[in-house]
């Protein structure tokens, strides 16, 4: 299976994932105001989202040529541009004045970019196409940097190994 599929997987995982963390945050009214009234909690929920696309990508083959290390989440990225359009054909430039959730022609996208929408409200940062475009890029960045750290962890525990011999 190839890197892009895992990381789709992956990233589906993730989803539920936060899902999850979110229901789990919001069904009391004071551990929901004690993580979004502070912002070490705040940093906390969105290390936590980035530790889990970081350690899903340990789980990404090193066996790709080093140059396409990055491209492993192109298919997120691709689908996160078809949402994104989807959405403004029913939207127009309103996409962004709906709420979250608030709309059926964007609900697709924000369900599938769920983990990058939710530190994005968390942390308070500018809801726009700028802020959604990066968002969609993070996925690939952590599953490169995780891939590029494992396999050069693998590389240096082949070398000690060939030393002993």
């Amino acid at each position: 299976m190839r890197n892009n599929t895992r990381g789709l997987i992956f990233h589906i995982l993730i989803i539920f994932i936060t899902f999850a963390m979110a229901a789990i945050i919001n069904i009391s009214s004071s551990v929901r105001s004690l993580v979004y009234g502070n912002i070490f909690f705040k940093y906390i929920l969105v290390a936590a989202i980035l530790l889990l696309y970081y350690n899903f990508g340990k789980l990404l083959s090193k066996r790709n040529a080093r140059s396409i290390d990055f491209f492993a989440g192109n298919l997120i990225f691709l689908i996160g541009l078809i949402l994104f359009a989807f959405g403004f054909l029913g939207l127009g430039r309103k996409i962004f004045e709906a709420s979250v959730g608030g709309s059926y022609w964007k609900f697709p996208l924000e369900f599938f970019l769920m983990p990058e929408v939710y530190a994005i409200k968390v942390l308070g940062i500018n809801y726009n196409a700028i802020s959604l475009l990066i968002a969609t890029l993070i996925p690939s960045f952590i599953y490169g940097i995780s891939i590029k750290i494992s396999r050069a962890k693998m590389i240096k525990r082949n070398r000690l190994k060939n030393r002993r011999k």
